[in-house]
C-alpha cells in the first residue's frame, strides 16, 4: 500500500495530546545509538507493522528544495545497496507483506506490514530501505514521477488546487504556506544532490523513531530492532527553526485561474487552525464534520434542498505542531458562482452566531469516529496513532483519544468556531477557468463584492442573542480530562479467539473479542448464491440480496437500508458462488443498535411488486455498467473460466433476461428458503462483551423464520472430458488467456498442497514471474485458488501484447502446470518449494488485517464445513506440504498421464477486430 500525502490530511489523526508529561513509558525505550523505539503488542492478529518515522517533513525544507521529503519518501523504496530494483517489494510479497510511505509537515514515515513469523524479514527489508538506500539519479527520477502523479490527483479539482493559494496567503514567508501538494514544475527542481544532501543531515538515529505494532513480544522486537538498525548514522539532525506568524487584520482576497490540468471552478475558504492535539482542534474537527462532513451536516442538507448554489462541499484540516490550515470548499458552475459566496459565508457566519444542537455534534462526533476507526482498524492505522501520541509527547494517549472527543459539548463548537471562523482573518479564493470569468465578467469589483458579502453577513446574523460559549480554560479543562486516565501498565488488547455458539432454530454465532480499538463488526451471511441456481433463475441471489438492502429502515424515518446502514458505519454486501450475507461495521457504542437493524432488514424485507421492479432495475443498471467495462470483464475472466470447468457454468450476477422476467412469486420462495436461522450465521468481532453478544443476537434475529434450511438439489453438471473454450472480443491491443483446472472440496486434505502449488506457479518467485522477465511480450501473469464448498478451481492468467503472440501464452501455461505434476522439487530446487510455502503462508494470514476480514473469513468457514480453528490449522498444513505432495497433486488435477491433460476450461479475450 501507498500513502500519498493528502491521506495524512485527511486522516486527521494527529489531534490527541498536548506535549506534557509521558505516560505508558513501558511502550519507549531510547536505543544504544539514541533511537527510539515505541512497541506495542496486539496479539488479535497473526500480523506486524513496523515503522520508522523520520522527524523531518515539509517544515524542514528551503523554499529551494521544496518537495524534497515527497520525493525522498518514495525513492527509498526504488533500491538499496543490497537490493536491486522490484526486490524491496518482491521480498515482502515472498512473505505476504506490503510496503508504504507518507511525508507530513512533521516527519516522514516509511512502513512495512508482513505476518508475524516474517517479522525478521520485514524489519531487515525496511531498517535496509531507510539505511542503506541506492539514491542515485533513476531513483530520484522515480521518485519525482510518483510524486508528480500523486500531486496531479490531488490538484485535479478546484476545490483542492484552491488550498494552495490559500495557505500561502494565511501564512506568509513560513513553512505553513507550503502547498497542500507540490505542483509539477516545483517537484522538477529536486536534484539528487538535494536530496542526497536532505537525507544525510535528517536521516540520523537520534533523529528516528521506530514503532512497532502487533503480534509480537516487545524484549524480542528490542533486541531485534537494536541489531538491525546499529549503523544508522550518528549526529542530531538540524535544529527546527522557530517563527511566529502575524495576527492577520483582513481578509485575503484571490481571484485564480485553474493551474495546469484542474479542472472545475471552485471557492474556498480558508482559516488559521489551533495546533495538533489540543482541545481546540479536537473541537474544530467537530465543527468541520458538522458544518460538512457528516451525512446529516448543515452543508449537506442544503445540498439535499436542490438549489444548486453549488455542488459539492469539502472540508479540509491541516492541524500541524506549528498550527495549521482548516478550509471549507465548495464546487459550483460558473454561472452560480455568486451564489455559492453567499452560501457558503452564510454557512460560516451561521456557525459563529447560531446554536448547535445536541443532535447536529452526535451526528458530527459520529463521523469523526467512523473516519478514525476506520484508520486504525488495521495494525498499520494503530502504529500511525500511536506515533503521533509519542511525536506529540505523551505515549499511550491515542487510547483516550475517542473519550475525548466524546467530552466535546455543543458550546466548544460554537466557541472554536467564533475563535477561529472570522472571515476578517480567513483566505478567500475563487479559482476557475479564464475563460468562465472573463464569460460572465466575475473578476470585475470581484474584491468589493467578496467585502460586501462578509460585511452584509456579519452585520444579519449579529441582531439575535449571543450563543453560549465555552471559555478556552473549560475546554482545555473537560477534554484534556482523560489524558490523566493513560494507563501506566501495557493495554491488554485481547487475543484472537472465536468462539463459536448454536443459538435457537440452529442460527450459528461467532464472536471475537478485540479491545483493539471501539469498533465492532457484525456480519450476517447465509449459504446461497450460484451454486443452488439454475438456468431459469441465475441471478436470484443478487436480486434478493438487493432487494434487502433497498428495504426502508423504520428507525431511519424511511430511508433504505443500504443508505442508513452506509450512514450507520462501514457497510460491505457479499455473493459469491457459495454464500452471501452483508457486514456492517461500527463504533463500539453502537453495535447493539446496528445488529438491531440488520436483524430487521433480513426479517421484514419488502417483498412487492413495486420493490422488487425497484430493485430489477438498480441490478441491471449495475450490470450494465459492469459489462461495459472492459478491464473489469478482463478482470472477470477467473469467473466465467471457473465456473467452465466446475460444473456451475453459470455468471455470478445472473442476465438481463433472467433480472426480468424472474416472477415476485420465485423471489418470495427464494426468501423463505434461505433465509432462515439454520441457514444464517452471525460473526461479532470486536469490541464487545462476549457474554453479551449471544443475548442480542437472537433478540435481534427473533422474527427470522425457524423453517428448517431445505435447499433441495443443488445443480450440478456430470464431469466431461477434454476441455470447455470461451473467448470473446474486447477493447485495447492485448490478449488474456485464462486457464482452469477443477479442484478438491473445501474440506479436501488436498486444500493446502493446492494452495502452495498455486504459488508455485504465480507467487513472486513461481514459474510465471520469470516470463515476464525474459519475455517481452508477456505483460502480467497470476494464478489463484478459488476455494468452493464442492469443489476449488486453481486459475492462472498471462496477458500478452496481442493475439500473435496469444497461441504461445497457452502453451505457456499448460507447460508450468505440467512441471507440478512431473517436475521434484528437491535438490536445487528446494528452495522454490520453501519460497512457494512462505507466501502461500503469508498471503493467508495477510487476509486477516481487519475484524471486518477475520468476520468474514470465519463465517466462510463456517459455511464451507470448516472448524473455527482452521485459520490457525491451514498454515501449519502449508508448512508441512513436501515436494511428493506437489507431484501427487500436480497428477491427480493436472495430468491424466505425461501426455494427456485432465479436464479444463480456457476463456480468452482478445482486441476487437481479430
Amino acid at each position: 500500500m501507498r500513502f500519498s500525502p493528502i491521506v495524512a490530511l485527511a486522516c486527521a489523526f494527529a489531534l490527541q495530546l498536548p506535549a506534557s508529561a509521558s505516560a505508558a513509558p513501558h511502550l519507549v525505550r531510547t536505543l544504544p545509538n539514541k533511537m527510539t523505539l515505541v512497541v506495542r503488542e496486539n496479539r488479535t492478529r497473526p500480523l506486524v507493522a513496523i515503522q520508522v518515522w523520520v522527524k523531518a517533513g515539509t517544515r524542514d525544507e528551503q523554499l529551494r528544495e521544496r518537495g524534497v521529503t515527497a520525493v525522498l519518501s518514495r525513492a527509498l523504496f526504488e533500491a538499496t545497496t543490497q537490493r536491486a530494483p522490484t526486490e524491496v517489494a518482491a521480498d515482502l510479497s515472498l512473505y505476504g507483506g506490503s510496503l508504504g510511505s507518507e511525508a507530513g509537515y512533521a516527519y516522514t514515515m516509511f512502513q512495512v506490514n508482513v505476518p508475524a513469523r516474517a517479522f525478521g524479514v520485514g524489519l531487515d527489508v525496511l531498517s535496509d530501505v531507510v539505511l542503506h538506500p541506492r539514491l542515485d539519479a533513476r531513483d530520484v527520477d522515480q521518485g519525482i514521477a510518483q510524486a508528480r502523479t500523486e500531486s496531479q490527483a490531488v490538484l485535479q479539482t478546484a476545490e483542492r488546487a484552491a488550498i494552495n493559494p490559500a495557505r500561502e496567503a494565511l501564512h506568509p514567508a513560513n513553512p505553513l504556506s507550503w502547498p497542500l501538494a507540490v505542483p509539477e514544475l516545483e517537484l522538477a527542481t529536486v536534484t539528487l544532490p538535494i536530496a542526497q544532501r536532505f537525507y544525510k543531515s535528517y536521516y540520523v538515529a537520534e533523529n528516528m523513531v521506530v514503532v512497532v505494532v502487533g503480534d509480537v513480544d516487545p524484549e524480542d522486537v528490542a533486541r531485534k530492532v537494536e541489531a538491525a538498525f546499529q549503523d544508522a548514522s550518528k549526529g542530531k539532525a538540524p535544529a527546527r527553526a522557530r517563527f511566529t506568524e502575524k495576527e492577520l487584520t483582513a481578509p485575503q482576497i484571490r481571484a485564480e485561474v485553474n493551474p495546469g490540468d484542474t479542472q472545475g471552478s471552485a471557492l474556498t475558504v480558508g482559516f488559521r487552525a489551533p495546533a495538533w492535539g489540543t482541545a481546540d482542534a479536537l473541537a474544530m474537527d467537530v465543527l468541520m464534520a458538522l458544518l460538512v462532513d457528516s451525512p446529516t451536516s448543515r452543508a449537506q442538507k442544503r445540498l439535499a434542498e436542490g438549489s444548486g448554489e453549488f455542488q459539492i462541499a469539502a472540508a479540509q484540516r491541516g492541524f500541524e505542531m506549528d498550527g495549521g490550515t482548516v478550509a471549507i470548499s465548495v464546487r459550483a458552475q460558473p454561472e452560480r458562482m455568486q451564489d455559492a459566496e453567499s452560501a457558503l459565508f452564510a454557512l460560516i457566519q451561521q456557525a459563529r452566531s447560531t446554536p448547535v444542537t445536541q443532535q447536529e455534534l452526535d451526528a458530527a462526533v459520529q463521523s469523526i469516529f467512523s473516519r478514525d476507526l476506520f484508520f486504525e482498524s488495521e495494525f498499520w492505522g494503530l502504529g500511525r496513532a500511536t506515533a503521533f501520541a509519542v511525536l506529540q509527547g505523551r505515549p499511550g494517549a491515542d487510547e483516550v483519544y475517542f473519550q475525548r472527543l466524546k467530552a466535546i459539548r455543543p458550546a466548544d463548537v460554537v466557541a472554536v468556531a467564533n475563535q477561529y471562523l472570522d472571515m476578517k482573518r480567513a483566505a478567500i479564493v475563487e479559482m476557475m477557468p479564464p475563460s468562465a470569468a472573463d464569460s460572465l465578467r466575475l473578476r470585475e469589483n470581484f474584491q468589493k463584492r467578496i467585502r460586501e458579502k462578509i460585511d452584509i453577513n456579519e452585520a444579519a446574523y449579529k441582531q439575535g442573542p449571543m450563543v453560549t460559549r465555552s471559555t478556552e480554560q473549560e475546554r482545555r479543562q473537560r477534554i484534556d480530562a482523560p489524558l490523566a486516565q493513560v494507563s501506566a501498565t501495557p493495554f491488554d488488547a485481547g487475543r484472537s479467539r472465536v468462539d463459536r455458539a448454536t443459538l435457537s432454530g440452529g442460527l450459528r454465532l461467532l464472536t471475537s473479542e478485540d479491545r483493539s480499538i471501539p469498533l465492532v463488526t457484525i456480519g450476517v451471511y447465509l449459504a446461497g448464491g450460484v451454486r443452488y441456481e439454475n438456468d431459469k433463475n441465475n441471478g436470484i441471489s443478487s436480486l434478493l440480496r438487493e432487494l434487502l438492502l433497498s428495504t426502508s429502515d423504520p428507525k431511519a424515518a424511511g430511508d433504505q437500508y443500504r443508505h442508513s446502514l452506509a450512514d450507520f458505519g462501514r457497510l460491505l454486501p457479499y455473493q459469491d458462488r457459495d454464500m452471501w450475507g452483508v457486514s456492517l461495521s461500527v463504533p463500539a457504542d453502537s453495535w447493539r443498535d446496528a445488529l438491531g437493524r440488520l436483524g430487521a432488514m433480513f426479517a421484514h424485507p419488502e417483498i412487492d411488486t413495486v420493490s422488487v421492479d425497484a430493485t430489477r432495475l438498480l441490478v441491471l443498471t449495475a450490470l450494465d455498467k459492469w459489462l461495459d467495462d472492459d478491464a473489469a470483464q478482463r478482470a472477470r475472466l477467473i469467473f466465467p473460466t471457473k465456473y467452465e470447468v466446475s460444473g456451475y457454468r453459470l455468471p455470478g450476477l445472473g442476465t438481463r433476461k433472467n433480472l426480468i422476467t424472474i416472477p415476485l412469486t420465485d423471489v418470495e420462495a427464494w426468501y423463505r428458503k434461505f433465509v432462515v436461522r439454520g441457514n444464517t450465521v452471525v460473526s461479532v468481532f470486536g469490541d464487545v462483551r462476549p457474554a453479551e453478544v449471544g443475548p442480542a443476537v437472537d433478540a435481534a434475529f427473533r422474527d427470522l423464520s425457524a423453517k428448517p434450511f431445505q435447499p433441495g438439489m443443488v445443480a450440478k453438471e456430470a464431469e466431461f472430458e477434454d476441455f470447455r473454450e470461451k473467448w470473446e472480443l474486447g477493447a485495447g491491443p492485448e490478449c488474456t488467456v485464462t486457464l482452469a483446472y477443477n479442484g478438491p472440496p473445501a474440506t479436501s486434505p488436498d486444500m493446502p498442497v493446492l494452495y502452495v502449488a498455486n504459488s508455485v506457479l504465480g507467487g513472486p518467485r513461481g514459474w510465471f514471474k520469470q516470463y515476464l522477465v525474459s519475455d517481452a511480450y508477456v505483460k502480467d501473469a497470476q494464478s489463484i485458488v478459488s476455494q468452493a464448498v464442492d469443489e476449488s478451481p486453481i486459475i492462472a492468467s498471462v496477458t500478452v501484447e496481442g493475439p500473435v503472440k496469444e497461441e504461445n501464452a497457452v502453451k505457456l501455461m499448460f507447460r508450468q502446470f505440467k512441471k507440478v505434476a512431473y517436475l521434484p522439487l528437491t535438490g536445487e530446487l528446494a528452495d522454490t518449494l520453501r519460497f512457494a510455502k512462505s507466501h502461500a503462508v503469508g498471503s493467508y494470514l495477510s487476509l486477516f488485517n481487519t475484524n471486518t476480514a477475520r468476520a468474514f473469513q470465519s463465517a466462510r468457514g463456517e459455511i464451507f464445513g470448516l472448524s473455527v480453528d482452521y485459520p490457525v490449522i491451514l498454515p501449519a498444513k502449508i508448512d508441512a506440504v513436501t515436494a511428493d505432495d506437489l507431484l501427487r497433486v500436480g497428477l491427480k488435477y493436472f495430468e491424466k498421464d505425461e501426455f494427456n491433460k485432465r479436464p479444463y476450461a480456457i476463456a480468452e479475450t482478445r482486441p476487437g477486430g481479430w
